[in-house]
């Protein structure tokens, strides 16, 4: 939205905006950055299209409409537990069929002799079967379309292309793919000038209004492509290690968790701190984001990585995330407008407290609850016959499955 107005040298109003982004870039209208204007002339402003509320994020302002703590914390703790019951649930159904696929499939074993290790081989050669016969229905599903079309050869060489490269991504890429898709359809939506008032309402979190959406909206929206493109490199780049380690669903309630739990802790912070710093809008990824780094960063603390600013420099993740959270330490501190450093840091230590604890203390008793209710629920209060819950820890696993993953939580 464009508004002409009449800025004098003591009156002007600064408009700042948080990024949570790992960089800085300095364009003219971008979420998280410090704009000012001191000379005493009419000017064309671009400023955010919040009609219902006023520049409430000015720097005069030391007071807010809505000083609200406990709603926004339940709402993030909500988003949570049915991220993580959700997760449980598909994840226990999925397993399930695949015990089920195996039993009826696969040989016949004596307990008697069988070890953990044979088990878990035989289930992982199971599983991989039935993901090259997916692999196989929906490219013979492709072709059956594109001989009914009356297209181009050309044009069908391209969608066979297309197919066949969907088909053998591996579950890792065709998450990551899909979270990429989502944020790139909202980035598509700010660049539309009749939906930023939409974008602004509901993709745009500030600190003091009533909605408690925008914490997980805002985790998906990018209005700057810089901004974007960095934040998609980083969920492609340290989200198919966490990925290939927790797997699908623990994933996917992990990466929500983090990012809604770094808005509410960057929301509290920042209504705590009001009287001192400006409140001001935020919006990206970057939570969700320093999550996977500092969990990749647990996992392989000597895995290299180049910084975007020093590509030629490789550094041991074990030393560049304390050197990125000194950062965001530093940035609080010194009352850095730049970038949203509350939710970095607690990003990153959502990532880390999980990774050291999550797994075995949240995931897989929840996992084994869901399986208990669902085995009970089904066979009437009784103990049913759909397997035990196993946890496995890398050295126990076999050897082709240790190269990909640290742990393995499964039940069978």
């Amino acid at each position: 939205m464009l508004r002409l107005s009449n800025i004098t040298r003591n009156g002007f109003s600064r408009s700042h905006y948080y990024c949570r982004s790992i960089s800085t870039t300095k364009i003219q209208y971008q979420p998280r950055l410090s704009r000012s204007i001191s000379n005493q002339q009419n000017v064309t402003e671009i400023v955010p299209p919040l009609t219902t509320n006023p520049p409430l994020w000015s720097k005069q302002m030391t007071s807010f409409p809505h000083i609200r703590y406990i709603s926004p914390t339940l709402f993030g703790i909500a988003v949570s537990v049915s991220s993580f019951v959700t997760a449980a649930v598909i994840f226990d159904r999925n397993q399930q069929t695949l015990w089920d696929r195996f039993r009826n499939h696969g040989r016949q074993w004596s307990f008697f002799e069988v070890t953990e290790e044979s088990m878990l081989r035989d289930l992982w050669r199971e599983k991989r079967e039935l993901i090259r016969e997916k692999r196989e229905i929906l490219l013979e599903k492709l072709q059956e379309k594109l001989e009914k079309l009356t297209l181009p050869l050309d044009v069908k060489r391209a969608f066979w292309m297309l197919g066949v490269k969907l088909a053998t991504m591996t579950e890792s890429e065709k998450t990551l793919s899909v979270l990429i898709a989502l944020n790139s359809l909202v980035f598509i939506g700010w660049q539309i000038p009749r939906f930023i008032p939409f974008m602004s309402q509901w993709f745009l979190h500030l600190p003091g209004t009533k909605r408690n959406l925008t914490l997980l909206t805002s985790c998906f929206s990018h209005q700057e492509f810089f901004h974007f493109a960095l934040n998609m490199v980083g969920l492609w780049s340290f989200g198919r290690v966490v990925h290939d380690t927790f797997g699908r669903e623990q994933f996917l309630a992990m990466y929500l968790s983090a990012g809604v739990g770094a808005n509410v802790v960057s929301h509290a912070c920042s209504l705590a701190l009001r009287n001192s710093r400006p409140l001001l809008p935020s919006l990206g990824a970057s939570g969700a984001i320093y999550g996977l780094v500092a969990s990749t960063a647990i996992l392989h603390p000597n895995s290299s990585i180049s910084l975007i600013f020093l590509p030629m420099i490789p550094i041991k993740l074990g030393y560049a995330l304390p050197a990125l959270m000194s950062f965001d330490l530093a940035g609080i501190l010194l009352r850095w407008k730049m970038f949203d450093h509350f939710a970095h840091l607690a990003g990153a230590g959502l990532g880390i407290g999980y990774t050291y604890y999550g797994e075995r203390h949240i995931w897989a008793p929840l996992v084994r609850k869901v399986h208990e209710i669902r085995e009970n629920s089904r066979n009437g209060g009784g103990r049913g016959q759909g397997g035990v819950y196993i946890f496995t820890e890398t050295q126990q696993r076999p050897e082709t499955m240790q190269s990909q993953t640290r742990k393995w939580t499964k039940w069978f």
